[in-house]
């Protein structure tokens, strides 16, 4: 057998060397033919290539065929065998998947079998597989498993190509989808972790040529039972090799041997400098308290337990601990007021346990901001900073059941005396899509309620360089989560505003603050004011979520606190020239 089709190199010298006639026409054998003997072993069957066919779906589907190959791969369901030589096309495979729940069979065994041919699973996504065995035959004589070399890029004829064959991949891949790691699921990129295509690109043609490339470049994959441990986005994946089988989400590589890896360091948090003034944003991943009397689990986006919620208040407190912040703002808060019981209360105290300091929410006012079960909080150390004036929150037909209700507040750094206006907002997430509109998905890489965002965008921008101007000598920070990629309207109007992005790559590394099925972009910003730039010391997101699946068993305890990435920002003051 020799495969030439691009990306795939054979490596023959670790081919099988068995010598078999193969029919190149179809057999297909009546409800009188005879149980298979001894000698079916040494027989032609329909040869597995014709089976397979050159397209998503097989030619024969539905027809009875005998088959036979030498096994690969085995799983509860059944085994994968490959039939060597059985052409020298490039475009059909030489493996199937034979449907023999608790077969006894063990890789390498030549095995023979009849039944009908089908597709596991729907579309594209589905296996070509060997149905309603009504016999098989294990023969006494094992044979060399076939290997083939396969490389990325990968596209859909290729992989086609290659459905249920004994696949080896040389090249160094890179983990870029961590989520189900401790499972085994991994999404595997060539070079680097794949961007999000409108973290990169403009929406439309472009996006979608960004997500094409993802396509190529990637390969799902299942690791072997030894390997079945969190790892992080990023993790280094070295000569890996199996069957490429399917699970109904697409050609999915299962491996049969333990992979070779090579983790990245793990994030370290450097604590602010001697006289900085460190603001934190957070999205707290629904933090909800219940009745904060241990009661009113489950609750309606958050925890579910009493237990559950400990729990993540102590990864959070933990988190909150290591980033060492003196204002933190965050998203995703129960919005239940600000009571003694309330959601704020709590976090209010997490954070005090996590830094040995005393925490202030700020309170607009008593009861709930705005309609939404969730909200945006500011919260802050009194021995380092004071709020100036009352606390502002921005309504109107932008944030009324749509993005959450931005909050700002003007504050005092303590040691210097001077001042900034602090914004935090949360817009309008990508789910629950209308079926037509401007707000509808318009498959230009933005998702759904695009337009809603970006006037909520605008709204929000002049509504805070407005109160900057006017209470913060134009100094003004704006910190939350968009729900929109860098090349995305919603951030395009914010920098048109005057507004700079403070966490934008300035190099190769690209920054990035959540990952949603192995592509990583920008969800959680930082924006400045001019007049406040040349007081940023640094300004950098900080990898300790998103690189990580969502399971409590993780090397330290303040990583995979939430979804997002906290976002960091070392503000300097102490060398200022002017005083408010």
């Amino acid at each position: 057998m020799s495969r030439t089709a691009p990306g795939i190199k054979f490596r023959p010298h670790i081919a099988a060397s068995l010598t078999i006639a193969l029919l190149t026409a179809a057999c297909q054998p009546s409800a009188e033919t005879p149980e298979l003997q001894a000698e079916s072993c040494e027989q032609a069957f329909t040869p597995v290539s014709a089976v397979q066919g050159d397209g998503p779906v097989s030619p024969m589907l539905g027809q009875a065929v005998t088959v036979s190959g030498v096994v690969t791969m085995t799983d509860p369901g059944g085994l994968y065998i490959e039939q060597p030589g059985s052409d020298d096309a490039d475009e059909t495979s030489n493996g199937l998947y034979l449907s023999l729940p608790g077969s006894g069979a063990v890789a390498g065994q030549w095995v023979v079998a009849r039944g009908k041919v089908s597709e596991l699973g729907e579309g594209d996504a589905s296996l070509t597989a060997l149905s309603d065995i009504g016999d098989w035959l294990a023969c006494d004589r094992r044979a060399t498993i076939p290997l083939t070399i396969a490389e990325l890029p990968l596209d859909d004829i290729q992989r086609e190509s290659l459905e249920s064959m004994n696949l080896h991949f040389d090249q160094a891949l890179i983990v870029t989808n961590p989520r189900d790691s401790n499972r085994g699921d991994l999404r595997l990129s060539l070079d680097a972790i794949l961007p999000a295509p409108t973290e990169v690109a403009r929406p439309g043609d472009d996006a979608r040529a960004q997500a094409e490339w993802n396509h190529l470049h990637s390969i799902d994959i299942r690791l072997d039972e030894s390997d079945r441990a969190p790892i992080p986005a990023g993790t280094q994946v070295f000569s890996v090799h199996g069957v490429l089988g399917n699970d109904q989400r697409g050609p999915r590589l299962l491996a049969d041997d333990s992979a070779h890896l090579r983790v990245p360091p793990q994030y370290r948090i450097e604590l602010p400098a001697a006289g900085d003034l460190r603001i934190v944003s957070l999205n707290l991943h629904n933090y909800f308290n219940g009745d904060g009397r241990g009661g009113g689990f489950p609750t309606p986006r958050g925890a579910e337990t009493p237990g559950g919620f400990h729990k993540q208040r102590a990864r959070l407190a933990a988190l909150a601990g290591e980033l060492a912040p003196h204002v933190v703002a965050v998203m995703e808060l129960e919005n239940d007021g600000f009571g003694p019981f309330s959601a704020a209360a709590d976090f209010a105290g997490d954070l005090q346990d996590a830094t040995g300091a005393d925490w202030v929410a700020v309170a607009p006012w008593d009861g709930p901001v705005g309609d939404d079960a969730i909200t945006v909080g500011l919260f802050y150390r009194p021995d380092q900073v004071v709020p100036v004036g009352k606390t502002e929150v921005l309504d109107g037909p932008d944030f009324d059941g749509l993005s959450r209700k931005p909050m700002a507040q003007v504050f005092r750094d303590l040691q210097t005396g001077e001042q900034l206006l602090l914004a935090v907002n949360h817009l309008k997430s990508k789910g629950t899509c209308p079926q037509s509109g401007q707000n509808s998905n318009l498959r230009d890489g933005q998702g759904c309620w695009n337009e809603a965002r970006t006037s909520a965008a605008r709204a929000m921008s002049a509504w805070v360089l407005d109160l900057a101007q006017s209470r913060a000598s134009g100094r003004a920070l704006v910190l939350g989560d968009m729900n929109a990629y860098r090349m995305e309207d919603p951030i395009t109007a914010i920098i048109e505003s005057g507004l700079k992005d403070l966490t934008a790559p300035s190099g190769l590394r690209p920054n990035y603050s959540y990952i949603f099925r192995g592509e990583a972009g920008t969800l959680d910003y930082a924006f400045g004011s001019a007049t406040l730039l040349p007081f940023i010391q640094s300004a950098r997101i900080a990898n300790v979520n998103s690189n990580w699946p969502p399971i409590p068993e993780l090397p330290l305890p303040w990583l995979g606190a939430s979804d997002h990435d906290p976002v960091l920002v070392d503000l300097r003051f102490r060398n200022a020239q002017t005083r408010d």
